[in-house]
Order: C-alpha cells, then sequence, then structure tokens
C-alpha cells in the first residue's frame, strides 16, 4: 500500500461520476482511506465545512486539509504518491495535452452528458455528446497507442482514463434505461470495456445493474 502520513478520508456518494474518479485514483494507488458517504440531501456538517464554497462532493480529506473538485483531486492523488501507478506522463507537452483534454472533458463532454440526461432523450443533445465522443476518439488516436495498450497511457490508466472511466459504467446504464444511441467510436469504447475489466476500476465502480436503478429513479421517471 501506497504511505504519505495517510490519514485520507473521502466524502463521496456512490453514483457520483466524480466521486468514482477519486475512488478509481486511490485504488489505483493502493491508498487506503476512510470512505464517508454522504446524503447530498441533508449535507453533513463535514462536507459544508470542507467545501463551504459549493458544497458539493468529492472532497478528499487528507492530513485534516480538504481537497476540492475531482480533477484537483486526482491531480493530488499522482502529486503526493507518484510512486505507484503514475497517471501524468513525465514529458512537458504530453502533461500539457493531458490537462487541455482533462478541460474539454469537463465542459464540454461532461455538459453535453448531463444536459441529455436532463432533456428527456433528446436527440440532437444525444448527437452533440456523440460528436464530443468523436474528439475524444481523435484524442485517444493522437496521445495514445493501440499497440501499447487500449488506455491513453497504453497498457496502464493514465490521467485521463481515470477521468473517462465513470462513463464505463454511466454509458451502459443510460443506454439500456433511456434511449441514448453511443457514437460509433471503437477506440473509446474499447478504453471503456478496457476499464470494466481492471481490477482497481471493479472495486471503485459501481455494477451497471446497481446504477441502472438509480437512472431510472433519478432521470427516465420524469
Amino acid at each position: 500500500m501506497a504511505s504519505r502520513d495517510q490519514e485520507v478520508t473521502l466524502l463521496s456518494a456512490w453514483p457520483s461520476p466524480y466521486s468514482m474518479r477519486v475512488k478509481l485514483a486511490l485504488a489505483l494507488k493502493g491508498i487506503e482511506h476512510e470512505d464517508l458517504p454522504q446524503d447530498l440531501g441533508n449535507k453533513s456538517k463535514i462536507l459544508l465545512e470542507s467545501n463551504p464554497v459549493h458544497k458539493k462532493i468529492p472532497v478528499l480529506i487528507h492530513k485534516g486539509k480538504p481537497i476540492l473538485e475531482s480533477a484537483i483531486i486526482v491531480h493530488y492523488i499522482d502529486e503526493v504518491w507518484p510512486e505507484t501507478s503514475p497517471l501524468l506522463p513525465q514529458d512537458a507537452f504530453l502533461r500539457a495535452q493531458h490537462r487541455f483534454w482533462s478541460d474539454f472533458i469537463d465542459k464540454k463532454l461532461a455538459d453535453s452528458w448531463i444536459r441529455f440526461l436532463r432533456s428527456n432523450d433528446d436527440a440532437a443533445v444525444n448527437e452533440e455528446f456523440n460528436q464530443n465522443c468523436l474528439l475524444i476518439e481523435g484524442a485517444l488516436a493522437e496521445l495514445g497507442s493501440e499497440e501499447e495498450g487500449p488506455f491513453f497511457g497504453g497498457a496502464s490508466m493514465s490521467f485521463l482514463d481515470v477521468l473517462l472511466a465513470p462513463y464505463a459504467v454511466w454509458i451502459p446504464g443510460v443506454e439500456q434505461v433511456m434511449s441514448l444511441k453511443p457514437a460509433k467510436c471503437p477506440r473509446f469504447h474499447k478504453l471503456l470495456a478496457a476499464v470494466s475489466e481492471h481490477p482497481s476500476a471493479k472495486a471503485a465502480l459501481p455494477q451497471v445493474e446497481k446504477l441502472k436503478e438509480f437512472i431510472r429513479v433519478r432521470f427516465a421517471s420524469k
């Protein structure tokens, strides 16, 4: 197990794709931590004190200090525990590319995804999401090596793979419950399939069947 004066606590919610990212990064690094699931309908004192600005999960508390926002948390984890399963590449240009695409994932891709979930199966929003997936497909072709493995990091998960990993359960869950029609992105879907089979992801991500019930109640019933 990785060690850096552990004292690690995660405030999370199991269906949250942003919580899944952090759980996966912790699992990849082998970092022991306390997981404190949060009721977002009745926010706890520790959540409100740890994230007084946005009052959202996930929050990583390391040695009493809160770190906020999932991509920032994953980056922090990689910097504090660099010895095991490094996520960001060493090359400065590639690191810059990872930061660019992480911004795209959290702004463009996530925005179109959330709007589809809230849109009552809007075909135009579905198409917008698919166009963003095609851009991820292009990034994989540019930055990844299919000969080395399915991930942006080749045979091992990288920073971008961790950020995209929740789609491995969310896309099939929404496809089966709602009317999502995923884009034909063979490399992106191969990446997501590899995530689903990864031991750390199996520990960090919920089962699709469990997530489907949440999707039915939260989105499909509207």
